[in-house]
């Protein structure tokens, strides 16, 4: 069975939800800078290693895979359940990121002026960007279409984010005052009630 993403109408839905989520990432990554110290020991370049690899093995299944390796009937609900996902977890994004403010930045950095910022997601796990994140290749992967593409994607991205958040976490601990209490108050870095 032929990918609905590489069917009419859901084509049209499939690449105006993955430009609405990719390009304002490059819009912002071209015109946002990291303000503070770097601490970000090179995971911006381990995350745009697993990221690529993640959304690149996607999209080449999403075209070539053989029939085996489709989701058959299950595809079109699960096309949407990725569709549901991306949109989802590019609000979220968004919504994270507006909640830190001048202090999110695509490094790992430290600024003099910054606080934990401790409400709404952050409330909940700490790192919930990246949550926004996974949602977002998850569901990028399941609307392409494929199982061994979600296989690839899902311990890809999760590999990149967990490697981010220790080099982060470990900066934070050292320099941002108030951050160990904020890790007591809430134990989950990514994921409520498994990490």
């Amino acid at each position: 069975m032929t990918p609905p993403f590489l069917q009419s109408p859901y084509s049209y839905v499939f690449w105006a939800t993955y430009a609405a989520w990719v390009v304002p990432e490059f819009v912002d990554a071209l015109r946002r800078d990291g303000g503070g110290a770097d601490h970000d020991a090179n995971s911006k370049y381990v995350l745009y290693a697993t990221f690529g690899v993640a959304a690149g093995v996607a999209f080449v299944l999403g075209f070539v895979a053989p029939e085996w390796a489709t989701f058959d009937a299950a595809a079109v609900p699960l096309f949407w359940v990725g569709i549901a996902l991306q949109v989802g977890g590019a609000a979220l994004r968004w919504y994270t990121v507006a909640l830190l403010g001048d202090a999110f930045s695509r490094t790992v950095t430290v600024s003099a002026s910054q606080g934990v910022v401790d409400s709404g997601p952050y409330a909940v796990v700490r790192h919930p960007t990246y949550t926004a994140g996974v949602l977002l290749y998850v569901g990028l992967s399941l609307a392409l279409g494929t199982w061994p593409g979600v296989a690839v994607t899902v311990p890809a991205v999760l590999a990149g984010y967990g490697h981010r958040i220790r080099v982060e976490e470990r900066a934070l601990r050292r320099h941002l005052d108030g951050y160990d209490d904020y890790c007591d108050r809430t134990p989950y870095r990514l994921i409520p009630g498994v990490y």
